[in-house]
């Protein structure tokens, strides 16, 4: 079985870009505003240097905090799969927009003990067990759930609870 959110992963992504193309669109338009419209028979009388440099400050920094609360929220896209007939495999990474670093766990079936899916504030985190030699028990780093739906969330349990 397979479970990703490729699709959430791809809209936000998409998303993303257009508001870089925007943001870009916007901050070139505002100081040529007069001129651009000038072309178009509309005559403006052209906005001043400081004026055109709050206004996008103003528009830089709202999007900035648009692009802050996003990452705050840790949103993953998240790949498991047990179709490797040895392991269960966990692929994740931050969705931005640049440098996404990958990150994957391969464990054994044999060798995976247990996880725990645990809420800390408005975050969900999955936190994977798994046995070393001489009984020991090693721990994951936790994977932020925060990208998938409570149906896709109950998916990895019944995944997770076939090899526990």
């Amino acid at each position: 079985m397979v479970i990703h959110n490729e699709k959430y992963t791809s809209r936000k992504k998409i998303w993303k870009t257009f508001g870089v193309v925007l943001i870009t669109t916007v901050c070139v338009y505002i100081p040529l505003s007069a001129n651009f419209l000038r072309e178009f028979g509309v005559e403006i009388k052209p906005l001043s240097a400081g004026l055109c440099a709050l206004l996008v400050l103003a528009v830089l920094a709202i999007y900035a905090g648009v692009v802050y609360l996003q990452h705050k929220k840790k949103l993953n896209f998240i790949y498991i799969s047990d179709e490797d007939n040895e392991n269960i495999v966990f692929r994740f990474y931050h969705i931005q927009l640049l440098m996404a670093k990958c990150t994957s766990y391969k464990i054994p079936f044999e060798a995976f003990k247990k996880y725990e899916i645990t809420n800390e504030g408005n975050d969900t985190y999955l936190t994977l067990y798994q046995t070393m030699g001489k009984g020991q028990l090693a721990k994951y780093p936790p994977i932020c759930l925060n990208s998938l739906q409570n149906d896709e969330i109950q998916q990895v349990k019944d995944l997770l609870n076939q090899y526990c």
